[in-house]
């Protein structure tokens, strides 16, 4: 019997793959599988209305956006509204609308699914239509105060 030998590490979230007969290495991310956290921004700053990028990994190149998780929010979100873009300064078809309210955000075990658009929810992801292959979220209003959240990018792996 041969002893099995491991090429490299396995990227969090990817399959093990048989590289080479006896040898384990990175398969990749699973492919149409299932939902999973494609990104993540932690402290997001929810007083600014700049853009913040959330950029998605490099070795997904196709991707169907499910929904966006916002939680762990450091203060009640009572005023902070804005959305999510394929592209910075509030360019391309929003993934969430700018109206978008974090007011249901009251404490930090609280956690929303901002509405996705109906654009959202009918196109592929790919590099030719997310700048950088990333997400931006831009607020339209700021809290107005120091607040920070947590954000992360569901989706489905396609290629």
């Amino acid at each position: 019997m041969t002893a099995v030998v491991q090429s490299g590490n396995v990227t969090p979230g990817h399959l093990a793959a048989w590289v080479t007969t006896d040898t384990l290495g990175d398969g990749g991310p699973p492919i149409g599988q299932s939902e999973t956290v494609l990104a993540r921004l932690l402290g997001a700053n929810f007083n600014t209305t700049g853009d913040q990028q959330i950029a998605l990994p490099g070795t997904v190149t196709k991707v169907n956006i499910t929904r966006i998780i916002v939680t762990n929010a450091s203060v009640s979100l009572t005023t902070a509204a804005g959305g999510f873009y394929p592209q910075p300064g509030k360019a391309g078809s929003a993934l969430v609308a700018s109206g978008q309210a974090y007011s249901a955000l009251t404490t930090a075990s609280g956690l929303m699914n901002p509405t996705l658009t109906s654009a959202a929810n009918t196109t592929l992801y790919t590099a030719s239509n997310l700048t950088a292959f990333s997400i931006y979220l831009s607020l339209t209003t700021a809290q107005g105060a120091p607040a920070t959240a947590d954000i992360y990018v569901c989706g489905i792996v396609l290629g």
